[in-house]
This record gives C-alpha cells, sequence and structure tokens, in this order.
C-alpha cells in the first residue's frame, strides 16, 4: 500500500476528537446466527450484544423481512418470496436504544444447513450436499471438516463468507480427497479476508473441506457456501454510463450461455439516467465506497450467487486496449474521460497519451479497492520528456469511528502548458489477473463533497439514544473534492418531539457534529432519519445526501468499518441533564472573544453536581477555555475565541458536557453509583465578520 518513493496526494487525516463513550446503557448488536437463509422461507435467529435488555423487537431495512419475538435473544425471521438477493441492516430495539446494524443475507437456491459437531476430524466430517449454505461457529483450537458430492468435470466453488458479513473470523479452506490427498488450499480473497476456492472435480465422488480459523478464537460464525450455480467474477467494461446502451463481457464460473469453459457470459445494460447520485448496493460495501458512485447489478441468472459491481461514469467510457504497456505504444485518448482498464497478467502496466492545454486542471481518481477489487494501482504523469509530473497513490480520511482510508489514488493535475502528456498506472505489487481491474477518472476538476456520519463511540457499532430532555450526536465528515466552501446539514423525518439544528460546516473544514435534541415529553421511538446536505456553488445549489458507516466489530485498534443505507436513532427516558445555549445567531468579528451563557438543565432529581464543558469538534481557529458548572448551579458564562484568520461566514459550535451522575439499573436499588455521562450540548450558530 505504502510506496517510498511516491507522495500521497490526498493526506489521510487521523482526527482524535474529545469524544467519550457515555457510561449510561446503550444497546449494542454483535452477532447474529444464522448470517442468512433462503428468499421464502422462515428462519430461527439468536441474537447476542450487550445491554441487550427487553429487546422484542428486530428492524430491517427491507420490509419483506419479518421478525417475530420468540423468547429472550431469539426470533423467527419471515423472508418474504420476493425479497432481492443480497444483505441487509438488521437492528436490534430494547430498553436503551436501538443498535447498530449486522448483516443478514437473503440467498436463492441453496440448501441451508446448521454446522453439527463433532465434525473436528476428516473421519468425522459432516455430510452436505451440493449447493448448500453451511451455517457454522469457527472452533477456535479445532477445524470444521465437510464432505459433499460432485461429479466428474463439475465446476464447484466454495465461498466462506464472514468478513463481508461482519464476522471477525479468518479462515483458511483446504479441499482434499476422502483418501488424504489435498487438492487445494485457500488464500485471502474478498476484501482480502475471506478464502473462495474453485476446482473442477476430477472424478466423481465425495471431496472434504476443512475450515480452520487463524485466530483460533472460535465461535466467530460464517456461512459456507458449496455450490456449482453461477458465480461472477467481474466484468468489462466496469465503467458504464447511464442513459447509454454498455455491452458487457461478464467473467465468471458456471456462466449460462457461456463458452465450452463456462467461465465468459454477454449482458447488454441500459441503465437509466435518474440523477441519483449514490452507491446503489445490493452487498454491503466498506466503508471506503461512500466516496464512490456506483451500482451493484445481479443479472437475471438463476440462482446466481452473487452481483456485479458497475461504475457510473460522468464522462465518456475509454477501454484499456493492449498492446498499451510501454511509452511508445501508449493509447491515445481525449479528456474527460472514463477508463475502464485491467491488469491482463503480473506485471502489466498501462501507458496513455493525450494533449493538454495550459491551465487545464483535471481531476484523477483512480478506482479499485472502492469498486471492490483487490489491487493497489498508483498513477504517474509525464510530460513529452519523460519527466515525472505528479504522483496520485492513497487517499482517504480517517476519523474517529469513520475508516476511510484506502488504496486508490486521488487528486489533481494542472496542465502546465501546451503539450503531449502521458499516464502510467501500474499494479504495485505487479500482481495481475482477471480480478486486478480499474477504473480511471480523468475529468475537469469540479467542486463536490460526500457527507458521511458516524456514531462517535470510538470502537463500537453502536447508534446515537437521544434521551429526554437530553441531546447526542453523530460525528460527520465532508469529504470535500475541490469544494471549500461552507456546507449546511438539515434532517428530515425526525419524530414528535425530536430537533436537529442545521449544521453551519464552516470553510476548508472537513469535519463537524450533527446535534439531536429530545424535548422532556418527547414520547420514546425507534427508527431511522434522514440527512441531507446543501451548499452553493457558482450561484447554484448543490444538494448531497448524507450516507452513514459503522464499524464492524466492538473491537480496539481495528481500523474496519462498513457503509450503511440508513441512519439510526432512538429516543429514551429522562436525560441526566442537557446543555442548551442560546438559540439565536451570534455575531463576532474574527480575531477577538464570544462570550455567551450556557444554561444545564437537570433532570435527575438526585443529579446535583458539577459539570465540566470542553469543545466537541471545534472548527478550525477556534479556541475553548474549560467552563465548569458547580454543583448545584445552573448557569455560567463562556468564551470562545475566534483567531484572526478564520473567513467570513456561519459556523456551528458545539460543546460537551462530562459529568459524574448516580445511576443503577435497577430502579428499586437504593446504590446509585457515580457513572460518567458526557452529552452534547445544542448548537450555538456563530455569524464570523471580517477582522476588524
Amino acid at each position: 500500500m505504502k510506496s517510498t518513493r511516491l507522495a500521497t496526494v490526498f493526506i489521510a487525516v487521523c482526527c482524535v476528537s474529545q469524544s467519550l463513550r457515555a457510561e449510561l446503557p446503550l444497546i449494542r448488536l454483535d452477532r447474529v446466527f444464522p448470517l442468512g437463509g433462503q428468499a421464502g422461507s422462515t428462519v430461527e435467529v439468536e441474537i447476542s450484544g450487550r445491554d441487550m435488555e427487553e429487546v422484542k423487537e428486530l428492524r430491517f431495512d427491507q420490509p419483506g423481512l419479518k421478525a417475530s419475538f420468540l423468547k429472550p435473544n431469539r426470533f423467527k425471521v419471515a423472508i418474504a418470496a420476493d425479497v432481492p438477493d443480497g444483505t441487509y441492516e438488521l437492528r436490534a430495539i430494547g430498553k436503551y436504544g436501538i443498535s447498530g446494524v449486522q448483516l443478514f443475507q437473503v440467498s436463492r437456491g441453496l440448501t441451508e444447513v446448521a454446522d453439527k459437531e463433532p465434525n473436528d476430524l476428516a473421519e468425522k466430517a459432516q455430510q452436505v450436499p451440493m449447493n448448500a449454505a453451511v451455517n457454522g461457529h469457527s472452533d477456535g483450537n479445532g477445524d470444521d471438516f465437510f464432505s459433499f458430492p460432485a461429479k466428474k468435470g463439475q465446476r464447484v466453488t466454495i465461498d466462506c463468507r464472514a468478513f463481508r458479513l461482519n464476522s471477525a473470523l479468518r479462515a483458511i479452506l483446504t479441499l482434499s480427497t476422502t483418501d488424504g490427498k489435498q487438492l487445494l488450499q485457500s488464500r485471502p480473497y474478498y476484501n482480502l479476508t475471506d478464502p473462495f476456492l474453485d476446482f473442477t472435480a476430477p472424478a466423481d465422488g465425495d471431496y472434504l473441506v476443512r475450515l480452520h480459523d487463524m485466530t483460533f478464537q472460535g465461535g466467530l460464525p460464517y456461512r459456507l457456501v458449496i455450490s456449482d450455480q453461477p458465480h461472477i467474477e467481474n466484468a468489462f467494461p466496469t465503467a458504464v454510463v447511464p442513459g447509454e446502451k454498455a455491452e458487457l463481457t461478464l467473467t465468471g464460473r458456471n456462466l449460462p450461455g457461456g463458452k465450452v469453459s463456462r467461465d465468459e457470459a454477454r449482458l447488454t445494460l441500459d441503465i437509466a439516467r435518474d440523477g441519483v447520485l449514490d452507491f446503489r448496493f445490493r452487498n454491503h460495501l466498506p466503508s471506503p465506497s461512500l466516496t464512490a458512485r456506483g451500482i451493484q447489478l445481479w443479472p437475471d441468472f438463476k440462482n446466481l450467487l452473487n452481483p456485479v459491481t458497475l461504475f457510473l461514469a460522468d464522462a465518456p467510457v475509454t477501454l484499456d486496449q493492449e498492446a498499451n504497456d510501454t511509452p511508445e505504444t501508449a493509447q491515445a485518448i481525449a479528456l474527460p474521460t472514463v477508463i475502464s482498464g485491467r491488469f491482463d497478467k503480473p506485471g502489466d502496466a498501462d501507458w496513455f497519451t493525450f494533449k493538454g492545454k495550459a491551465g487545464e486542471t483535471f481531476t484523477v481518481d483512480l478506482l479499485c479497492e472502492r469498486l471492490d477489487f483487490p489491487g493497489d494501482p498508483f498513477v504517474l504523469v509525464f510530460d513529452a520528456k519523460g519527466n515525472e509530473l505528479a504522483s496520485f497513490d492513497d487517499h482517504g480520511i480517517n476519523f474517529n469511528a469513520l475508516a476511510q482510508f484506502n488504496r486508490d489514488g486521488l487528486g489533481t493535475f494542472r496542465v502546465p502548458s501546451d503539450g503531449q502528456y502521458r499516464i502510467f498506472v501500474q499494479e504495485r505489487y505487479r500482481n495481475g489477473g482477471p480480478r486486478y481491474q480499474y477504473v480511471l477518472r480523468i475529468v475537469k476538476a469540479e467542486p463536490d463533497f460526500f457527507p458521511v456520519v458516524v456514531h462517535e463511540t470510538p470502537n463500537e457499532p453502536t447508534c446515537p439514544t437521544v434521551r429526554q430532555g437530553g441531546a447526542a450526536h453523530y460525528d460527520l465528515c465532508l469529504n470535500r473534492r475541490e469544494f471549500n466552501g461552507p456546507v449546511t446539514i438539515e434532517a428530515e423525518g425526525l419524530p414528535p418531539g425530536v430537533t436537529c439544528p442545521p449544521v453551519h460546516v464552516s470553510p476548508q473544514t472537513q469535519t463537524g457534529s450533527v446535534v439531536f435534541l429530545a424535548a422532556a415529553d418527547a414520547p420514546e421511538w425507534s427508527g431511522v432519519v434522514k440527512l441531507k446536505a446543501h451548499a452553493t456553488i457558482d450561484g447554484k445549489k448543490l444538494e448531497r445526501a448524507v450516507r452513514a458507516t459503522q464499524r464492524r466489530w466492538p473491537i480496539a485498534n481495528i481500523n474496519t468499518s462498513i457503509m450503511l443505507r440508513e441512519i439510526g436513532l432512538a429516543v429514551r427516558s429522562r436525560a441526566p441533564y442537557g446543555i442548551r445555549l442560546t438559540e439565536n445567531p451570534q455575531e463576532v468579528a474574527a480575531g477577538s472573544m464570544l462570550e455567551f451563557p450556557v444554561t444545564i438543565q437537570r433532570h435527575w432529581d438526585d443529579f446535583k453536581g458539577k459539570v465540566q464543558l470542553n469543545g466537541l469538534n471545534l472548527p478550525p481557529g477556534f479556541g475553548f477555555a474549560t467552563v465548569d458548572i458547580a454543583a448545584d448551579k445552573t448557569e455560567a458564562n463562556a468564551k470562545l475565541t475566534i483567531a484572526g484568520n478564520v473567513p467570513p461566514g456561519d459556523y456551528s459550535v458545539v460543546l460537551r458536557g462530562d459529568a459524574q451522575v448516580p445511576f443503577n439499573r435497577d430502579t428499586k436499588a437504593t446504590s446509585r453509583p457515580n457513572v460518567r455521562v458526557a452529552d452534547p450540548s445544542s448548537p450555538l450558530w456563530v455569524r464570523v465578520a471580517k477582522k476588524k
């Protein structure tokens, strides 16, 4: 991923906020088992997590999935026959809010099989049929063995789905004959983690699959699919223009209408131009894809095992054409364009040449990891004399629980003078083959942004719960592209009694806080809300939907998160306190100080203690000195300093309270030990004028 020679163009920013996990109970859903089921069936699922009291409801983002409560931590899930294949978001709802997401996969044409012990030795291998989805748990120091039948010449895929379904399992698959002859052993395949095997049976008979957990933890769920049904490896071209007909060649296994080897098929597409600038996915992708625009399609092949991922191009598509692997044979292209490229073999490199005019500025956006490909390519730009002018490599912002740093190159190139220029693209480790594709987008640099929210708990897949009279928040990251102006975020679909004041993100700032406030009499509620962001650019309003993400697991120091379809929120019983700032805009000049009142509303009769106030994700150039509101007091004055170089405009300032609050889960208990509660204030709207 890293290079000792090439500098990254877009720097990954690791921002450290003053966020502290509130110690009041907050529901967290850690596991769901099994990890999927068949369309048109019912399946009994078991859940586990933290603070799961009174969980009697599961919420899916697909109306065709409905859960019925059986007993604590067990539900019956009915999957309607018309539910499309893919992964869906499952949340638990209980006394302490609505949980973050775990994934549940819906499939077709497979027999659901439960892993049964003892199957930890080859001679005790569990018999499973062809086209089976085995739902199991890893054995720690042991292995799971499965035996399945195959006929000579039958092409079989063995796919262990774990990481893609939010399981921390790191599996190795080994395929052998029943007499112990090893045929294949897997390597990390999907997302450089989940293993995959593809083999053609050399003879009629039974074959053994051994599943080994490299972490030796045990108890980690998986979904092992053994099948001879159609499986797509990739499509070419990977980039398509909405509203234009495209002819795709699909590469894979057991594809209908394919060649004798059944590894290729043709597909004609005509994706409607609907103006939606998003990533419409059927299987959840890692969070770096939040800054891409694409679509996952499920071609109409019977019992197809997986979708094909495509990039939605905003310029004419150019197909990579061999031989273009030297500067002398560079492929001529006209800008702007979106290149659909591939590294056909190990060591392959692609050269392109174009005519540039002095002053032209282009966005160079290389997509690989964000389109679910395994490569790590980079881009170099040369002039006609062979002088290197620019390089583009890894980019992305990591911020609290948001992990967006990725292996794709991104940046801008300004043409220095009229003339001929060359572009060089290569995979960092010189890998090549059918899976090593990329999309290179070279278009006129235009302002844009990709807003994303994530719950601020650093390591946990949770959702905010706003308590009556209190507040809760999401962290916001704009992911700016050639745009440094102000952005406003607003909420839609809020429940009764909940408000979300507009968030004013200052110029040149990437991050902010989206605060939800609940009235003292707000009804308890659990569900999802929508956020939209808008900015004015060259006199025109640019609006973008705010996307969501969360961490995969509640494990410290593992920096991986997934993109979500929905933004969760819950309202629950009274907050111990609420911090309220004035609702009127406050005007101040850059280079000066703003003094304003802070009010603490104490909602619990036995909470009399001190509340300490600090800034939360303050805009650059804003300073806040810690303020203490003394015990039994409800007001204080706070001071905000604004540096002289802060640009004029509207800003949202949020404070964060920190207090020791008496609490016991048992409301009848006489003992109520102190716990730490850190909640945000309502936002302060600050209008900054030019420095006097």
